[in-house]
């Protein structure tokens, strides 16, 4: 008798856990409490994969949003999904036992052009593509505590009234923690040689320093880009030295 009272038991905690799995996410998402900065719509599916319309994060979009369940992290009880989107892919894990989020394997690729349309009154319109890698992240009590990766400019340039100037590819690689972020910048065999590093203190004040130069020439327009934002070192030769406090709203997603 024991024995049937188990299996039946049993039987019940996985029916249960079907059911949840299987019940629609648009039906679980009104008992979630998501940060005010993000919003979804048009959700189709369940607990196990389904997509979703957009997700808006503090005003950014992400388009056509496909999630998939991965139960590979049952043993280690964690929840993980798989997000593709029109964009990049994303892994996720959830720890059920303490609340963290780890995120690894994201690989995001967006045209500069989208994306200058977020910035207020820029100084040139530069083109490309930026791709952000990110080999390793995490989330504990809601706060960042780690992200290491590196965005990558690809095919960088200058918008001159229609003409696309190209003036290759260019990469910073960066690492964070609670202590602070350190990124280092350098081109990929492109035309401008640039070497630099930079901090980001939990404050939000930063430091930048970054040298370019070129001994095959530099394209007029380029010097003239370079003369709004660096300094004339020599003959082809610029760097960039800043200092400052970055706005209060980007450091509190940064720390």
């Amino acid at each position: 008798m024991f024995k049937i009272w188990k299996l039946t038991l049993f039987f019940l905690l996985c029916l249960v856990i079907a059911l949840g799995f299987n019940l629609p996410l648009i039906h679980v998402l009104p008992y979630v409490k998501l940060p005010d900065m993000i919003q979804v719509s048009g959700v189709d599916g369940t607990l196990l994969k389904g997509r979703a319309a957009e997700i808006t994060i503090d005003g950014f979009p992400i388009r056509g949003v496909d999630y998939r369940y991965r139960p590979t992290c049952i043993p280690l009880l964690k929840v993980c999904y798989r997000i593709d989107y029109d964009r990049g892919r994303v892994d996720v894990a959830y720890d059920v036992l303490n609340g963290d989020t780890e995120v690894s394997q994201t690989r995001i690729d967006y045209p500069v052009d989208e994306l200058m349309a977020y910035v207020p009154n820029p100084l040139v319109r530069p083109v490309g593509r930026l791709e952000l890698v990110i080999d390793e992240a995490s989330l504990v009590q809601g706060r960042p505590s780690l992200a290491k990766g590196r965005l990558i400019w690809r095919d960088l340039g200058i918008n001159d009234d229609g003409i696309k100037i190209d003036i290759g590819d260019y990469q910073v690689v960066f690492d964070g923690n609670p202590e602070g972020y350190r990124f280092d910048i350098a081109d990929l065999d492109a035309s401008l040689d640039v070497s630099g590093s930079g901090e980001i203190k939990p404050d939000g004040q930063y430091e930048l320093d970054v040298r370019i130069e070129s001994e095959t020439g530099i394209d007029p327009q380029v010097k003239s880009v370079l003369n709004l934002v660096a300094r004339n070192t020599g003959y082809n030769k610029y760097r960039i030295q800043q200092t400052g406090r970055l706005p209060a709203n980007v450091t509190q997603q940064l720390f």
